[in-house]
């Protein structure tokens, strides 16, 4: 005979306590009554009976029989099995409890030690100053360089001379097989010289794109090795090389997004038509970052520049549109009838 139960509960209130007491005197009294019999010997309904019989078994107090009734423990009996059950999970948590710290203990001073080393030799920045330890620096580069050489370079150009250096260097790599790609100034196309460079780079194999502004220069190796100038207001000064793919991965993302949004040096210049206003490569992306929804400062730091560049160039757009506010200049965009195309990426 056993009792209707369910899974056993961790507690119990006052009325299963009081269930679970009247079921054990009865089956005291008479341990060969069916479990129906002691409950109606104990006044109880089928769900307190079940309530009680849940506790009594988690105290400890029922033991089965053989032939399948059950048989009351004595108190005193449960007590030593309670202590002994509770010595048994205390002992399974301590040994639990050593066995994490000796997995942490290994993890922290064995494993994460020699991974933060194996990074870290491949991590490193220094500065150059002087010309000598520049001009070294960038024959090693190229001279090392196995399958990529990424560059931006935001303008004023270079004398012609370092130009010619540089186109050298590139069919150079590009007789190697590194893939070259270059983002220039839209204003080199207004400088004969500076066209006729970015147009012999362009027939000797690299890829050319031209942009209306850009943060600083910058060229990645092989997406290896980061090479910038330390102070942009002065690219001539010191540099600074960036070396390991985990440092020079956010300099990657820059130069992505700006080749993204430039365009191709065979691209035609925009032309004012047919009363659509005349609109720059860095107008049409602020356009479309407050068409977004973007704050002044949000558009500065997508497009990496100053504020004020930002509210330079939304003052001149709606000088241009003779609109009164940001919100007048973007219904008067959104309404010319050729303005298509100006919120998609050029």
């Amino acid at each position: 005979m056993r009792p209707p139960h369910t899974v056993p509960a961790d507690t119990a209130d006052g009325r299963d306590e009081e269930a679970a007491l009247a079921l054990y005197r009865e089956i005291r009294r008479d341990a060969g009554a069916s479990a129906e019999q002691l409950r109606a010997a104990a006044d109880l309904d089928e769900a307190q009976a079940a309530a009680g019989w849940r506790w009594l078994e988690r105290l400890g107090l029922l033991r089965p029989k053989d032939n399948g009734t059950l048989r009351p423990v004595e108190p005193q009996a449960a007590i030593f099995g309670a202590i002994e059950a509770y010595r048994s999970a205390a002992a399974e948590h301590e040994r639990g409890v050593r066995e994490m710290q000796r997995v942490l203990h290994s993890l922290m001073t064995v494993y994460e030690p020699v991974v933060a080393q194996d990074d870290a030799a491949d991590v490193a920045v220094r500065f150059l100053g002087g010309d000598v330890h520049k001009k070294q620096m960038m024959i090693d580069l190229n001279e090392s360089m196995r399958f990529s050489c990424d560059s931006l370079h935001p303008g004023p150009m270079p004398p012609m001379e370092i130009l010619e250096s540089s186109l050298d260097r590139d069919r150079g790599m590009l007789a190697r097989g590194v893939r070259v790609r270059a983002i220039y100034p839209r204003s080199c196309l207004h400088t004969p010289k500076h066209l006729r460079y970015v147009q012999e780079l362009a027939a000797a194999g690299a890829e050319v794109r031209l942009i209306d502004h850009a943060p600083y220069d910058l060229l990645i190796f092989d997406r290896h090795t980061a090479l910038l100038a330390a102070d942009p207001e002065d690219p001539g000064q010191s540099l600074v090389v960036v070396v390991g793919a985990v440092l020079v991965k956010s300099y990657i993302a820059l130069f992505e997004d700006f080749w993204l949004r430039a365009v191709t040096l065979d691209a035609p210049e925009p032309e004012p038509g047919r009363g659509q206003p005349e609109v720059t490569a860095q107008e049409r992306a602020i356009i479309r970052l407050m068409a977004d929804g973007l704050s002044d400062d949000q558009i500065a730091r997508k497009l990496s520049v100053h504020r004020r560049t930002v509210q330079r160039a939304v003052a001149k757009l709606m000088d241009r549109l003779d609109a009164a506010s940001r919100f007048e200049a973007g219904l008067k965009l959104a309404a010319a009838a050729e303005f298509t195309g100006l919120f998609t990426s050029p």
